[in-house]
């Protein structure tokens, strides 16, 4: 059991952490005060939900985009768990990038992680709930596990964000929600 006491008894840090402050002062008594403020501005838009973990760490558009290439590599050569680890870290890089999450998913069905794929493309759906790919592929996981009634949801908005049938992730939303029609009236013979 833990004896929360020792804290009242020994209020003082360790040695260590007293250290550690001590020489975290005397390495920012060098850098320009402008740099300082720079960096708390950027840390208070984290914590304020404005800014993502790839500003924090001064990630570059550009190095993010490679990552992401280098990820949908690894996918389309059936290299799943690399691509997911990529996708992952691109996901906490910039959390409200519906194609991070939606990449994610796909890596996860194909690996046959259902309830884990759906959960990533619900989060693309949320940061852009106009996303046919998500919708989809969300849509298919539903009718493989026989919730027909959101499946046909995520069918219809993906096809009535197509009205020219144009968008083959749409079209495929068409065949699979006439696949869902056709199992219905199959039952309803027997």
């Amino acid at each position: 059991m833990l004896d929360f006491n020792i804290v009242a008894k020994n209020p003082k840090a360790e040695p260590s952490v007293d250290q550690f402050f001590e020489d975290l002062e005397k390495r920012l008594k060098s850098v320009p005060k402008e740099e300082i403020e720079a960096g708390a501005e950027k840390i208070k838009g984290f914590l304020e939900g404005k800014v993502g973990w790839g500003e924090v760490f001064n990630f570059t558009p550009e190095q993010i985009e490679q990552m992401a290439e280098i990820g949908y590599t690894h996918f389309k050569v059936g290299r799943y768990q690399d691509a997911e680890r990529f996708f992952k870290v691109l996901t906490i890089l910039d959390w409200d990038n519906f194609y991070y999450h939606s990449m994610l998913g796909s890596i996860l069905q194909k690996q046959k992680r259902d309830g884990e794929a759906i959960v990533e493309y619900t989060q693309a759906l949320e940061s852009n709930p106009d996303d046919i790919v998500s919708l989809t592929n969300r849509g298919e996981i539903f009718m493989k596990h026989g919730w027909v009634g959101d499946a046909k949801k995520d069918f219809e908005k993906a096809e009535s964000l197509d009205p020219a049938g144009e968008n083959k992730w749409a079209n495929r939303a068409r065949i699979l929600k006439e696949q869902i029609e056709k199992n219905k009236k199959e039952k309803g013979k027997s």
